[in-house]
């Protein structure tokens, strides 16, 4: 008998984050996005024309993993910082996230697996999530 290698279709999926004097946050949304139980990402940065930290620490974090990218243009805002990364997407499948947000560990994989079981005219996927940083609830 013959042992045949299954091989299961992985796509990628890019993360977009647009930032914008994000070094209060930008670490922490980072770390949620590298902890997805899914990991075939890209992520991509636009620094859209901080004036603080953020970016040295996402250059921080692409010396630790190799998927991240980060682009930079002037101050044009969200939109054009978003617009800009979907243009430099490898993925087939785009997941938008600010800078100040955070992700459960299987986020990605449960999108993908709801994407994945559905029929063709789904084009879209999303979860409704809030965690409060200054509460104490």
């Amino acid at each position: 008998m013959e042992l045949t290698e299954i091989k299961t279709y992985v796509p990628i999926v890019s993360v977009i984050v647009p930032a914008y004097n994000a070094e209060a946050f930008i670490s922490r949304t980072l770390e949620s996005i590298l902890s997805q139980t899914y990991k075939n990402i890209e992520v991509i940065i636009v620094d859209d024309g901080s004036q603080d930290n953020t970016v040295n620490i996402v250059k921080n974090f692409i010396k630790r993993d190799q998927r991240i990218r980060l682009l930079q243009q002037e101050n044009s805002g969200v939109a054009s910082a978003r617009n800009l990364a979907i243009a430099h997407a490898c993925g087939e499948y785009i997941a938008p996230i600010d800078a100040d947000d955070i992700w459960y560990p299987e986020n990605i994989e449960k999108q993908i697996e709801s994407i994945s079981n559905s029929d063709s005219s789904v084009g879209l996927v999303y979860a409704w999530s809030s965690i409060c940083l200054v509460c104490s609830y």
